[in-house]
């Protein structure tokens, strides 16, 4: 799961921490993707309701499920940036097509949790980020595009593809971020011996 949550400061603390607490227990115990969506987005809702300032949040995600043989991904993608996927020298974003609200706002219309399958090739890297990725900007306005430089032959190693893109990001923005920014790639990794195995590598890099 990647998660981006509205707002800053110890609110925002504590929901990113009921977040993630909640995830963990039902990654475990719930036996498939809209149920995992479903534990988070009731405690979203909980959170929302104990929180002493009265003031809802939300917090857009991404929740995605590898098949034992990491050859098939399985993607809820709730108002979140489209991810990447790279592999054999290009960087294919990941649109959902049907479109669906962040976490703590689907008592507002989501009727049902959309997931969506993609094949993950062997050698393919998942490259998901929060949008302070998206909305950093050069000197002269312009928001940065991971597609052009991710676009190109890399090699297949997601902590080697994670410093590219965070090098790349440095030199458009001339080092300074106007927001954080998370950023999570995961490789499948086909092995002779045992069928298949995922590598992962995750990076942060905050504003200025």
């Amino acid at each position: 799961m990647i998660a981006d949550v509205r707002g800053k400061g110890m609110g925002a603390v504590r929901t990113v921490n009921g977040l993630l607490g909640s995830f963990h227990e039902a990654a475990t115990r719930v036996p498939d993707l809209p149920g995992v969506v479903g534990r988070l987005e009731e405690r979203m809702q909980e959170l929302n309701a104990e929180s002493a300032e009265g003031a809802e949040s939300f917090a857009t995600a991404i929740v995605i499920e590898i098949a034992a043989d990491g050859s098939i991904l399985h993607l809820s993608n709730l108002g979140h940036c489209a991810p990447l996927l790279v592999h054999q020298g290009r960087a294919r974003p990941l649109d959902p097509a049907d479109p669906t609200l962040p976490l703590g706002l689907g008592d507002l219309g989501r009727i049902r949790v959309p997931v969506e399958r993609h094949p993950l090739p062997s050698d393919a890297t998942l490259v998901l980020f929060t949008d302070g990725v998206l909305e950093a900007r050069d000197r002269h306005g312009v928001f940065y595009d991971p597609v052009p430089h991710l676009s190109r032959p890399l090699p297949s190693d997601p902590a080697a593809i994670l410093d590219t893109l965070l090098a790349d990001l440095a030199r458009h923005t001339g080092g300074r971020l106007d927001d954080d920014a998370a950023l999570l790639a995961v490789t499948h990794r086909r092995d002779a011996c045992d069928g298949a195995a995922a590598q992962s590598a995750n990076r942060t890099s905050e504003g200025g």
